[in-house]
């Protein structure tokens, strides 16, 4: 799924990092629908965009100079 690649690394950055709604998101990545949209990126990583955001949002951010 070459077009799922290309495209869902930006899509599942603003899905991370920003508020921006699905379809906006959708649309900014080339896609034409949010339906078509949330397909891809089921098919590519196994969850709906908005399950994948909520899941990365509720994992706590860790410091990358912290040691344990």
């Amino acid at each position: 799924m070459p077009i799922v690649r290309t495209r869902g690394a930006p899509a599942a950055g603003w899905l991370r990092d920003t508020d921006a709604k699905v379809i906006d998101v959708a649309l900014e990545v080339g896609y034409e629908n949010e339906a078509a949209f949330a397909r891809a990126f089921k098919r590519a990583v196994g969850q709906s965009p908005g399950v994948w955001r909520r899941a990365r949002r509720a994992r706590p951010k860790t410091p990358a100079t912290a040691r344990a």
